[in-house]
């Protein structure tokens, strides 16, 4: 697959503010006047720097496709963004991409939303608390490497365990997690395990997890070592967060647009089952499982993921006047 070249420097950063002091650093790249509007939502510990290859294709025009304009944020507490003073949980990151994408996108034109782990889950917990949304404002949704519920069961709960044994393990990861917030020390301590030696971080758990087999991009080699900069407790904090998530039987309103969902086959954060489950919980969802690809699939993957944006601007529904049309569809 053909590496995709890194966009130019980014953009400034225009706060969207938050009801508990939040400040949410927003980035605008290409064309304001674009027919339709990418938002892009980045996963636990990333931030929106690691769109940038993603954003310079997607904003620069390709045959049958004009160039779209991207919008890309920090979610609260990365990268920008501060943390502000709510009770952290996901329905609180649903409701900061509500108040992205009411103060970042314009009201007449078409939004395709696509989100990667957390950033999915963010865009799962807007559907389910607003689901007018969707098929008005939203008109096409990206689920990658995210889950509908139990975060990293694929790391903990065997495939043949009963359902009895998987609630006692997952009330097990949230004892863990209120225990790590409880105990700064232990949360360094456990930190340091499984992101490893800084000049090898291929050893430790979390890069296995995280990246599935080789081999690896040097952006992902780099990623894992940034990982290590990450307060250890920010890092308990939004795991703990993580635990909270829960959308299952609420997603009827994505059924309003197309939704397409990627997993990696060598996932074990948000494991294929999860992605299956997802894709039964929205009717007309389509899954597509990519061989030999562990969790950070969009950094892998780039060209994959531009492609799949593409796909749900042909499939996204024409209406209203100005509503985005391609050109013609063109062969990916």
């Amino acid at each position: 697959m053909t590496a995709l070249a890194l966009a130019g420097p980014r953009c400034p950063a225009r706060p969207v503010t938050t009801d508990d002091g939040a400040e949410i650093a927003v980035y605008e790249h290409g064309d304001p006047d674009a027919p339709v509007t990418v938002l892009l939502c980045h996963g636990w510990t990333m931030s929106a720097q690691d769109w940038r290859p993603h954003i310079d294709a997607l904003t620069r025009p390709r045959q049958g496709f004009p160039a779209v304009r991207a919008i890309s944020y920090d979610q609260r507490g990365h990268g920008r963004s501060t943390r502000g003073a709510g009770t952290l949980d996901m329905a609180l990151l649903g409701r900061d991409l509500g108040r992205v994408l009411a103060g970042a996108t314009r009201d007449d034109v078409p939004v395709v939303v696509l989100g990667h782990s957390m950033g999915g889950m963010a865009i799962q917990q807007l559907a389910a608390h607003r689901p007018a949304l969707f098929g008005d404002r939203v008109r096409g949704v990206g689920l990658i490497s995210t889950c509908l519920s139990e975060v990293a069961e694929g790391l903990t709960v065997p495939a043949d365990r009963p359902g009895a044994a998987v609630r006692r393990l997952s009330l097990a990861r949230r004892h863990l997690a209120d225990g790590l917030l409880r105990s700064p020390r232990s949360a360094r301590t456990v930190h340091r395990l499984l992101t490893g030696p800084l000049s090898h971080p291929h050893t430790a758990p979390l890069w296995r997890a995280v990246f599935g087999a080789g081999p690896h991009t040097e952006s992902v080699r780099e990623g894992a070592r940034a990982f290590r900069d990450i307060p250890a407790m920010a890092i308990a904090e939004f795991y703990a967060a993580l635990t909270t998530h829960d959308c299952a039987g609420r997603l009827g309103a994505l059924a309003q647009v197309p939704t397409r969902i990627l997993v990696g086959a060598l996932d074990c954060v948000t494991p294929p089952a999860q992605a299956r489950r997802l894709a039964d919980d929205i009717p007309g969802a389509v899954l597509q499982t990519v061989p030999g690809q562990g969790h950070d699939l969009p950094y892998e993957r780039p060209v994959l993921v531009v492609e799949t944006v593409h796909t749900l601007l042909r499939e996204m529904p024409r209406r209203r006047t100005g509503g985005f049309a391609p050109a013609a569809p063109a062969a990916l």
